[in-house]
């Protein structure tokens, strides 16, 4: 069969929104917390469900899953939102569409500092973007940041008993072309850490003029060579940021 010769163009806007795919998943407004704890890992997310108490599944799709439940009376929806940068945006969008108010990533990094170690945490204040979904939501000079109040706020928080840097982070979708001609040229844009999410994660909430903050437990080093990712070290850490976390929603005023 021989394609028109006249091509047909596309006349909507959008093809999908994020309100559209929201209601087809029978979401109405209220079901999301004014908070959201959001992992990529679905084992996080599902450590951070065991702290909630009531917790009605607000929806699956395309393996992402999101509970809203109670913690010390405080409402607070938990969930999966995305390994890498094209499926955080979209997940990021639904959240934020959905009226989620502070959205906090629960992630992991690499450390582009050889004096961070494995089961420290960093916590991201600006976001350099390497990734391939932002170009579509901001232009090239968007410098994506979190929420200074609430950045600071958790690292207080977290680093009465913990070890947090705090700093720039670097998204990028290429794991296997963390070259040394790559990485060096962000260690002189000042980041210290590298994941697949962050970035994505922060600009689609800024976008949407949220609150958002990225903590994140090392798991690797970029400049000695070490890996962690089967550390106890990691898995240790992983956990009290877990744990931690939630000590840090009870002090919030929402």
């Amino acid at each position: 069969m021989k394609l028109q010769k006249d091509k047909v163009h596309m006349q909507r806007d959008v093809h999908i929104a994020p309100r559209d795919l929201l209601n087809s998943l029978q979401f109405k407004d209220g079901d999301f917390a004014p908070i959201a704890l959001v992992s990529g890992q679905p084992h996080r997310a599902q450590t951070c469900l065991t702290f909630l108490q009531d917790a009605v599944k607000n929806f699956t799709f395309f393996g992402y899953t999101f509970w809203t439940g109670t913690y010390k009376g405080k409402r607070v929806t938990v969930g999966n939102g995305g390994y890498y940068s094209p499926d955080t945006a979209f997940v990021t969008e639904l959240l934020a569409e959905g009226g989620v108010e502070y959205l906090i990533r629960l992630g992991s990094c690499g450390a582009m500092d050889p004096k961070i170690n494995v089961g420290d945490l960093i916590i991201a204040d600006e976001l350099l973007r390497g990734d391939g979904a932002t170009p579509y939501y901001v232009d090239e000079k968007f410098i994506p940041k979190t929420d200074s109040a609430l950045t600071k706020n958790i690292k207080t928080f977290f680093e009465k008993d913990s070890v947090v840097h705090q700093g720039k982070v670097w998204t990028t979708d290429a794991l296997f072309r963390e070259t040394k001609e790559v990485v060096n040229t962000y260690i002189d844009k000042g980041a210290i850490g590298v994941d697949m999410v962050s970035g994505t994660f922060v600009t689609v909430a800024n976008t949407y003029k949220k609150k958002s903050a990225a903590l994140l437990c090392v798991s690797d080093n970029l400049i000695t060579g070490q890996l962690g990712f089967s550390d106890i070290r990691f898995y240790q850490s992983e956990r009290q940021m877990i744990d931690k976390m939630f000590g840090f929603v009870e002090t919030l005023n929402i």
